[in-house]
């Protein structure tokens, strides 16, 4: 026999602090036309270029119970209850709230400039060592995101990880408000959507916001700012707690990096593998290692939960190394900032072996006043990491032109496919190439040339 949904009109119009109302059974919160099912409540998200309200008839007709809206004389006929709220958004996150409270177990947000969903998914590893773990899918970290997570929360959950993001001031405290966390972690302090916060100081206090009332918070102790706001917002009697590789209340003593990049540590001599590559991932997984203390897990439960996440779960092109003929791929275009620029530069470093390095970037953005000099600072780094060839595209090609040391050849166009012709001749062989620009760049564009390039016979 079925369980009984969490959901009534009763409960509906408590969340909402709308009054009184029946209790009548309402079987989920749907905000897709696309999945609504019978019993369902509707609720009409309003976006840049949507609005669910034009949809409000499909969703009765598919069998919406009742439906929540900002505007009241488009729902009038429907022939279900509308409850009417000044902004469906806000609704959205208000449901999630009571949701949480009702299931009133311990949630872990993840919050920070890079590695928030690497950090969440490894976190989500330690923790399925011994417990039951619901956490966010993919990086649905927004306004909308955060309420869905909470809303899906299964029966039976022992924890939520829930990733939270920002592109804009306030984001972060409103969405910390929604999920009410218990345990909080910030993994880094970058330039990011400088656009939107202007400076590092910016970002910062935009990123620190979500130590605001913690209990506990985890941050790395080489972010020495992060380190002093987060002591200053956590509630009185909280405590902040620090990792790092040979620093922090959590230190790693012996570490390293194998061939293709994974990272190993000693952790109160535990070894701990790390199935994601890069240095800063050691870092993560650190993280990940301080939550499932917290949570009252050994190191040695949490190290054989991180080495067996399904890494399937953090978004491709992150971070991904594949072989290409007698070349490797170092595909880690999914977004860019200059500190996980500057971390894919490394990692590149790490997995080359003897190879020459071949580095293609493209713009970063959502930088401001900033753009330039970060752009810039990235192709010094570039060419100063000794690779044989740096290629930009887009605000990359203005930082890279007329620069370049005598070992370094510089490649630079306007777009992906003025970019190939040029870049192909200079490529070596067996060359070690990385793929780094922000998400609306596409670089991953470039693959498909690469393929083909590698199975050429000079290449295989």
């Amino acid at each position: 026999m079925s369980a009984a949904p969490f959901w009534t009109l009763r409960r509906l119009h408590a969340a909402l602090e709308l009054g009184v109302a029946d209790d009548r059974p309402i079987r989920a919160i749907c905000t897709d036309t696309r999945a609504v099912q019978p019993g369902d409540c509707f609720l009409a998200l309003v976006g840049a270029t949507f609005d669910a309200h034009d949809f409000l008839a499909e969703a009765v007709a598919k069998g919406a119970a009742v439906v929540i809206v900002n505007d009241g004389q488009r729902a009038s006929g429907l022939g279900v209850p509308a409850l009417v709220v000044d902004n469906t958004l806000h609704a959205l996150g208000a449901l999630a709230r009571y949701k949480r409270r009702a299931w009133g177990g311990p949630v872990v947000a993840v919050g920070g400039s890079n590695g928030k969903t690497s950090t969440k998914e490894l976190i989500r590893g330690a923790l399925s060592a011994r417990l039951s773990v619901h956490g966010t899918a993919g990086n649905l970290n927004n306004q909308i995101g955060v309420p869905l997570t909470l809303l899906a929360i299964p029966d039976g959950t022992d924890v939520a990880v829930i990733e939270v993001g920002t592109n804009e001031p306030g984001e972060i405290a409103l969405l910390r408000a929604i999920a009410e966390p218990n345990i909080v972690v910030v993994t880094a302090i970058q330039e990011e959507h400088l656009e939107g916060f202007g400076d590092l100081a910016g970002v910062l206090d935009e990123e620190a916001s979500l130590c605001d009332g913690a209990a506990t918070a985890i941050v790395p102790a080489a972010e020495t700012d992060l380190l002093r706001e987060a002591r200053a917002r956590v509630i009185p009697t909280g405590r902040v707690i620090t990792v790092g590789i040979g620093e922090g209340d959590l230190a790693a003593g012996a570490h390293g990096l194998h061939a293709d990049g994974r990272g190993w540590m000693e952790v109160h001599g535990t070894r701990v593998e790390v199935p994601l590559r890069g240095a800063h991932n050691m870092r993560n997984a650190l993280l990940a290692v301080a939550v499932a203390a917290e949570c009252g897990l050994s190191p040695d439960d949490a190290a054989g939960g991180i080495a067996g996440i399904d890494v399937d779960r953090v978004p491709s092109m992150r971070s991904s190394v594949v072989p290409l003929g007698a070349a490797l791929l170092v595909n880690d275009a999914y977004n860019a900032n200059p500190g996980s620029a500057r971390a894919a530069i490394a990692l590149l470093g790490d997995v080359a072996g003897g190879r020459p390095r071949v580095i293609v970037l493209g713009t970063m953005r959502e930088l401001g006043a900033a753009a330039e000099r970060s752009h810039r600072e990235i192709a010094e780094a570039a060419i100063a990491s000794g690779a044989a060839v740096v290629a930009g595209i887009g605000d990359f090609a203005r930082a890279l032109d007329g620069g370049g040391a005598r070992s370094t050849v510089t490649v630079t166009a306007p777009d992906v496919d003025e970019l190939w012709p040029l870049l192909q001749p200079v490529l070596p062989q067996n060359a070690a190439i990385l793929l780094k620009a922000s998400r609306g760049v596409r670089l991953e564009r470039l693959v498909p040339y690469l393929t083909d390039w590698s199975a050429s016979p000079g290449n295989r």
